[in-house]
């Protein structure tokens, strides 16, 4: 089951009504399956899910899973703060903000991770009607962001610094990836951090200026899947089946790559005929520390406080 959320207000209004309890009522014997809320954001690096959904990995696992898409990150982790939902997916940096403001959430398994040495899966991009070519260039440009205060705000701030321009100028718009190429096209933003399934559309109207995360670190997470501490340590065996499933359909995806384009596609409702193998999201079966730390210091820079150790961020069994 997917449900989609086109307001915070409306996903605020959920979660404020939300149960405490960590399953949606359900009928039927001892048979049946736990059921897991989960959401997820409509882009490809949320792909796990949808593939483990549609492979069965979840039902292997020994879960019931429950998809619901929220497009903004501030409103997913209200979702899973109050929860509507169980499990929620985000960038490492969302997490890293509300753990520097003393809310609870924890990693429970790794999702999209950002290597340069393996083909972009986002880029920095202009709009075809500008003349951007360095950083000093973009000040003052209207920025397209999926996420404020993400990687995709974080990141950009980052590589213009570095090429010779000033980010406080930026001023960030926040828009679902398959609402930025019509935002370039009508001149409503002049550069934004995209991705897949989009990037095709997106070059109809614009062009790469960069890989702006080159600048961050050759390897890191960009995304991963979370929930409350609390919720974590009440329900450690649906914890331990989720990363199973999400780590058997990461696995999968690697020798998989059409059936993944095609999956992509039909559940995000997107046309991915121009989607490149080289342009799917690689999931690690694993996360590690140094995969967390580079977006914890990079977001520390920017809101300027003490960056922290990335085993903090991530869910243990031993608590």
């Amino acid at each position: 089951m997917r449900q989609s959320y086109h307001s915070r207000r409306r996903v605020l209004s959920l979660g404020a009504a939300a149960s405490a309890a960590a399953f949606w009522p359900r009928r039927g014997g001892a048979q049946e399956l736990p059921v897991l809320k989960i959401a997820y954001q409509p882009y490809e690096y949320s792909g796990q899910v949808l593939y483990a959904q549609d492979l069965g990995f979840f039902t292997k696992a020994g879960l019931k899973a429950e998809l619901q898409s929220i497009p903004f990150g501030a409103a997913l982790a209200t979702a899973v703060a109050s929860n509507a939902v169980d499990i929620g997916t985000a960038t490492i940096t969302t997490l890293v903000i509300a753990h520097s403001k003393g809310i609870p959430f924890t990693i429970v398994a790794p999702a999209a991770l950002f290597s340069a040495s393996r083909p972009a899966t986002g880029y920095l991009m202009v709009g075809n009607q500008t003349n951007i070519r360095t950083g000093k260039d973009m000040n003052g440009k209207v920025v397209g962001t999926p996420g404020l205060a993400t990687v995709g705000e974080y990141g950009v701030r980052y590589w213009v610094d570095k090429h010779g321009g000033d980010s406080t100028t930026l001023k960030f718009q926040e828009l679902p990836f398959s609402q930025m190429p019509a935002a370039f096209a009508n001149g409503r933003i002049d550069a934004a951090f995209i991705g897949e399934p989009y990037l095709s559309e997106a070059r109809k109207v614009a062009r790469p200026l960069a890989r702006e995360m080159d600048e961050i670190a050759r390897d890191f997470l960009i995304t991963c899947w979370f929930t409350t501490t609390a919720w974590a340590t009440s329900h450690p065996d649906l914890v331990t089946r989720f990363n199973n499933a999400v780590r058997d359909a990461s696995i999968w995806a690697v020798d998989h790559p059409d059936e993944c384009i095609r999956i992509i596609g039909r559940d995000l409702n997107a046309d991915t005929s121009q989607m490149q193998r080289s342009t799917l999201s690689y999931f690690p079966p694993q996360i590690t520390t140094a995969m967390v730390q580079p977006l914890i210091d990079l977001t520390a820079k920017y809101l300027k406080f003490p960056a922290f150790p990335a085993q903090e961020l991530i869910y243990s069994p031993r608590g």
